[in-house]
């Protein structure tokens, strides 16, 4: 009797629910074989590509690559004591907050500490071999932001590939998003201040944690799932930004893979388990429940309340939206009140809340539709979640490296709403007409980026492109003077050096009027104040400027020790009235340790002075420190 041919198997969608089955004539039970739904790239192509993102990336940021340390490069790289023992401080580096090697001591800097340590550990590694050499650092910047548009392209396209029946579409519009994301302007901050190279690295790590989960979904190979919580780890011990992949990941697998909800658990229940032994570890080194600094330029709620604190936190959501897709004008200072206070009536607040819920809305409605403009909308949510101020208080109103891993959902959305339109309204263009407006897009992307690169090139470069957006933050204004005090003190011409100080005067004081109590702002006054001082020799101006300083901060180093150079070297007269003035002020303000500081200055250039000694009875006197008073009678 002849055999029956067996009818050939019907071909199945290229997914991973596709499966081969096989049979054995011993065993009834059936083998699955998970077949890869992405198509493999020629190993020639991938080079090509990454090296195309590696030149891209160079391209846009060629001008950094010499420049210096700038802004927060101190507290990580030049005046962090661990980076600087190489190897010998990786340890330190593991084991204690990320600002104790520059700040030496445990601080309630910023709420819930910072645990950072990856990003330094490579700083220590550098160090190790080149010394402190921006250079080397910069380079490797640009390498790893390069390899982060790379590894945006391959994730993207497996993810996505799901739902697409062309698989070159897909691969060509992973590749529209990722050189959007990479001619993004809002990531120059990341890229060129070496410091950011948190924010890049938690990235990379974050996106090849998505990368593994779906290829061991794809494939089930084990080797994905063993290598998944260690870049995870890395990721989070990079920058904590990365926990909000863990949504994520949930919410692309659930949105891109068909059903198979114990893969899913087993992938999320992974990265979970992973986050909680990063944050098991944390805890036993920082303490996390600090509570908030009440230094305005670490905390910039302070003196708010908490609907007002809410309203402000609603308009920098706008803003970040804002910049995601319209990135002008950049700034790298956000400071107070550069982020004005805001309420419940101001339009900004109620536009923010609108958009938000709105966003929420169209995350659910368009799920099924439109999937990929969905997941861009959550990517970008969930990743400006963490540094939004409603999570945890991260010491700024915002900024704009905070927004680096979240641009990639707008890029996601802002090339395939461009598609979406094109393909419905002009289909006989497409996709010339698709390449021409994302072009177009990159183009103006890359040219903001060019054009804000070299305000990383030093501190006066910085300060003086932020005080154009930032007019109204105290801390611009006062880094500005700071930058300009300090380009003073290098050079040797009269006229320029005077030209200078008249620079920074009304910058200083400037900072002052926004933030009375500003420290930084106060000491700018005094240094200003005493270099004036040299040029016009008027006594009178510069005791005026002191009183003025001192009635707000009396805590200001550089006034005691100038106060003392003073002593036996300008009109007795005015000082000993400049002393008298500054003791009533300081005890009206119930200063009294202030008030006798002061006049015990006074007392060390004038020690017969009746009137001083007097003043300085009578405040001990009050204090009940009458043994130590007797010494003034």
């Amino acid at each position: 009797m002849a055999k029956k041919k067996k009818p050939k198997a019907t071909k199945k969608s290229k997914s991973q629910s596709s499966v081969k089955k096989t049979t054995t004539s011993s065993r009834s039970t059936q083998k699955l074989v998970f077949k890869d739904p992405v198509p493999k790239m020629e190993s020639g192509v991938y080079s090509c590509l990454f090296i195309v993102f590696i030149l891209v990336a160079f391209a846009l940021y060629f001008q950094c690559l010499t420049y210096g340390y700038v802004l927060d490069d101190k507290l990580a790289i030049s005046e962090n004591n661990f980076t600087k023992k190489g190897f010998g401080g990786i340890w330190d580096l593991l084991t204690t907050d990320t600002f104790m090697g520059y700040l030496g001591a445990e601080n309630n800097l910023l709420q819930g500490g910072r645990y950072r340590p990856l990003s330094l550990i490579s700083f220590a590694i550098e160090y190790q071999f080149f010394g402190l050499n921006p250079k080397v650092s910069h380079h490797i910047n640009v390498l790893l932001y390069g390899l982060s548009g790379f590894l945006s392209f391959i994730t993207l396209r497996r993810l996505f590939i799901e739902k697409c029946t062309d698989f070159k579409v897909v691969a060509c519009l992973s590749f529209l998003i990722s050189l959007v994301f990479l001619a993004h302007p809002i990531h120059t901050e990341a890229v060129a201040n070496i410091k950011g190279r948190d924010e890049i690295m938690a990235f990379l790590f974050s996106m090849l944690t998505f990368l593994f989960s779906l290829k061991y979904f794809d494939t089930r190979k084990i080797k994905f799932l063993i290598g998944l919580p260690i870049v995870f780890f890395l990721g989070l011990l990079s920058k904590e930004n990365t926990i909000t992949f863990l949504a994520i990941i949930l919410f692309g697998l659930w949105l891109f893979r068909k059903p198979d909800f114990k893969t899913i658990g087993l992938i999320t229940g992974l990265i979970f388990t992973t986050t909680i032994v990063y944050l098991c570890v944390r805890f036993s080194i920082i303490d996390m429940f600090a509570p908030a600094s009440t230094d305005i330029m670490n905390n910039p709620f302070v003196g708010m309340t908490a609907i007002q604190k809410n309203c402000t936190i609603l308009f920098t959501l706008l803003l970040y939206l804002k910049l995601a897709f319209i990135p002008v004008p950049l700034t790298h200072d956000y400071y107070p009140y550069h982020i004005p206070i805001m309420n419940p009536g101001d339009w900004q607040v109620i536009a923010s809340a609108i958009v938000y819920l709105i966003i929420v809305a169209l995350i659910f409605f368009l799920r099924k539709k439109h999937p990929k403009i969905s997941f861009g909308l959550f990517f970008f949510i969930a990743a400006i979640s963490i540094v939004s101020n409603l999570v945890v208080n991260v010491g700024t109103f915002m900024n704009e490296r905070f927004a680096f891993s979240a641009s990639l959902g707008t890029c996601i959305i802002l090339v395939y709403l461009v598609a979406e339109l094109n393909h419905k309204f002009l289909p006989k263009f497409y996709p010339k007409a698709l390449l021409g407006i994302i072009g177009l897009i990159t183009l103006f992307y890359s040219w903001k980026t060019l054009e804000r690169v070299p305000a990383w090139e030093s501190e006066l470069a910085l300060n003086s492109e932020a005080i154009k957006v930032s007019k109204n933050s105290a801390r611009a204004n006062s880094f500005m003077a700071t930058a300009l005090f300090n380009r003073y003190k290098e050079i040797s011409d009269s006229k320029e050096r005077r030209e200078l100080i008249e620079r920074a005067q009304p910058y200083a004081d400037r900072a002052a009027e926004i933030l009375p109590n500003y420290k930084n702002a106060r000491l700018m006054q005094a240094g200003i104040a005493a270099e004036s001082y040299k040029f016009d020799r008027d006594l009178s101006k510069l005791l005026e400027s002191f009183k003025l300083i001192i009635a707000y901060r009396p805590d200001v180093d550089y006034l005691t020790e100038y106060l003392k150079y003073l002593n036996g070297r300008g009109n007795d007269v005015l000082l000993q009235d400049f002393y008298l003035d500054i003791q009533k002020t300081l005890v009206s303000q119930n200063r009294l340790d202030w008030a006798v500081h002061y006049l015990l200055i006074a007392y060390e250039g004038a020690p017969n002075n009746t009137q001083i000694r007097g003043a300085i009875y009578d405040i001990l006197m009050k204090q009940g420190k009458t043994a130590d008073a007797q010494n003034f009678r």
